[in-house]
């Protein structure tokens, strides 16, 4: 009898654990070796982000995983090291009126590990040859962000964020690789989920003539923008109950129940 009540409880709780699986996406797949991209140091941003709604209804939000494009040369820096380490950090928050940024609901951060960049090769001028014959400025590279099992029914608003010398929550102060860091953007439209403000972005950048409305809504403050044809790259990933689970969870409960009946018996 204790066996039986084992094996279902086993069915309950399988039936309750799904895999994870992407909840909204526009990184490329697969990934190539580099992609457009916006520099912080270089445009005085803070934090860049979007406004975006995940598939389905409810989902529990595990990781999100973001495209970064390094610029920063080994030979410039640390010729002896495979890369660099720097501080990002994924701010989600919720949609205030007038799609507003809302309040924060969490904000991770990470000390995520950077390759350089390779160094120039013949016939590219500063840039480098990736395997597909064609040249580029920076590398593509995944970070990935652990999230505390977020529970999200409507749209929110991310935003990545880290310190370049003269730029961020905390700059430097000094020169380093990050000045060479920027955060991927893609031109498509999101694999999974969906864009519910196209051509808008999310900004916190010190100059105002980068802004659509030329700073007239604020500089230094993370906001609103348009006319943007790119969006961030970037992935989130989680769970949800299916229709089926909940029924096979619901199975495994109620033999529970009719087993325990008998044994007290």
């Amino acid at each position: 009898m204790q066996k039986t009540l084992s094996s279902l409880a086993l069915i309950a709780l399988m039936a309750a654990s799904a895999p994870a699986a992407a909840l909204y996406s526009t990184i490329p797949n697969p990934l190539p070796p580099n992609v457009v991209s916006v520099g912080y140091e270089a445009t005085s941003t803070a934090e860049f982000g979007e406004l975006i709604q995940f598939v389905g209804g409810t989902r529990s939000v595990s990781s999100a995983t973001v495209v970064m494009s390094d610029w920063a040369l080994a030979s410039d820096y640390d010729s002896h090291s495979a890369g660099f380490n720097q501080l990002l950090t994924l701010n989600i928050y919720n949609v205030g009126a007038g799609d507003t940024v809302g309040t924060l609901i969490v904000s991770e951060t990470v000390n995520a590990f950077i390759p350089w960049r390779p160094e120039a090769s013949a016939g590219c001028g500063t840039a480098w040859m990736a395997a597909d014959g064609h040249c580029y400025n920076g590398l593509a590279t995944e970070v990935t962000f652990d999230l505390p099992n977020l529970k999200v029914s409507g749209p929110v608003i991310y935003g990545l964020a880290f310190d370049t010398t003269h730029y961020g929550a905390n700059p430097t102060g000094q020169p380093g690789p990050y000045e060479s860091l920027n955060f991927g953007l893609v031109q498509t439209s999101p694999s999974v989920g969906s864009d519910p403000l196209p051509g808008t972005a999310y900004w916190n950048t010190t100059y105002g003539g980068f802004y659509t409305d030329g700073g007239a809504g604020g500089v230094g403050i993370f906001r609103q923008d348009t006319e943007w044809s790119y969006s961030g790259a970037i992935e989130f990933d989680g769970t949800a109950p299916e229709p089926a689970t909940l029924t096979l969870l619901g199975v495994g409960l109620i033999g529970l129940a009719f087993v325990r009946r008998r044994v007290r018996r």
